[in-house]
């Protein structure tokens, strides 16, 4: 596995009550064989002990933290558990809408395939059908390289990257949301309802950062492509989410992790000027770092389940 100082990337964990199993969700037990495996090779160490070893240039190649995105629900359900087991740390990446009551698409969308559809290739059939009546899918395709589209992510299948393409890149929030929305409504899918399931309160956060995690920044609506917002909606998603954050835990708020992967120099120089210590990258791939201790990479836990596979 990779020798170079990063996190490890988590989203969806799954249990036998209330957390539904989805692509890429996970249980305790496989997250705790997963760190298990991983710390024969590598130095898994707590949030704090990261950051200071990375403010003191003092990181080894095998330095290792634990991440998580999106602020879920599940995540403080099930992986929260296992990791106070073990003493260990993490960095919690919240992205703030739900806590002003807004239901963001994203993640009801992704409950609604998982949960109203026997598989994940039965949704995506589903919704390039609806696709194509309402726009005609070879034409959005047109332009269309699999190949190199999201080549930095070997754990998507041809179909999740088309899926992604639609939406990210051809349809765009208002076209996509649009589609989605009509299935849905023929679906009967309670919003409501589902929405108490999904994210993160006010009182968890404040609990994990009094058990010394450090809670960090993911934008205020999590935007699938911030690259295609404006410097100024890209602050004001930067400026709302960590007024917020800072709100809650009294504390100023020094990290980040970057939706989807997608940022610029305008989201780094915001980071800058904003006292933020400390960003993480959602792939292992080189890049040409414009700010090294923001652009810190990650790997996908689905790339270390890959790599558990292979050994068994």
């Amino acid at each position: 596995m990779n020798k170079k100082a990063h996190g490890i990337m988590f989203h969806h964990f799954h249990d036998d009550n209330k957390h539904i199993v989805g692509q890429g969700s996970i249980s305790a037990d496989t997250l705790e064989r997963l760190l298990d495996f991983y710390s024969i090779e590598h130095n898994l160490i707590g949030a704090k002990e990261f950051l200071d070893k990375l403010e003191n240039n003092t990181l080894n190649d095998d330095d290792v933290c634990i991440t998580f995105d999106d602020g879920l629900l599940c995540q403080y359900d099930i992986a929260f558990p296992v990791l106070q087991k073990r003493n260990l740390t993490a960095f919690w990446f919240v992205y703030t809408s739900p806590l002003d009551n807004v239901i963001e698409k994203i993640e009801i969308y992704r409950h609604f395939r998982f949960s109203c559809f026997t598989s994940i290739d039965s949704f995506y059939e589903t919704f390039f059908n609806a696709v194509d009546k309402e726009y005609g899918i070879n034409e959005l395709l047109k332009d269309y390289d699999s190949d190199s589209f999201l080549k930095d992510f070997p754990f998507y299948t041809y179909n999740d990257k088309k899926f992604r393409y639609l939406r990210d890149v051809v349809l765009k929030e208002k076209k996509y949301y649009g589609i989605m929305d009509k299935m849905l409504e023929e679906y009967n899918y309670d919003i409501d309802k589902n929405s108490k399931l999904l994210w993160l309160s006010a009182d968890n956060i404040l609990d994990l950062y009094n058990n010394n995690h450090i809670i960090g920044l993911h934008s205020y609506s999590h935007p699938t492509a911030m690259v295609n917002k404006s410097d100024q909606e890209q602050a004001y998603e930067y400026e709302i989410n960590k007024k917020e954050l800072e709100n809650i835990i009294k504390d100023k708020i020094i990290s980040v992790s970057y939706p989807c992967n997608s940022y610029n120099s305008a989201t780094l120089k915001f980071m800058n000027t904003n006292g933020i210590k400390i960003g993480f990258r959602a792939n292992m791939a080189d890049v040409n770092k414009e700010c090294p201790n923001l652009e810190l990479p990650r790997e996908d836990h689905a790339n270390i389940l890959k790599a558990m596979e292979v050994q068994k």
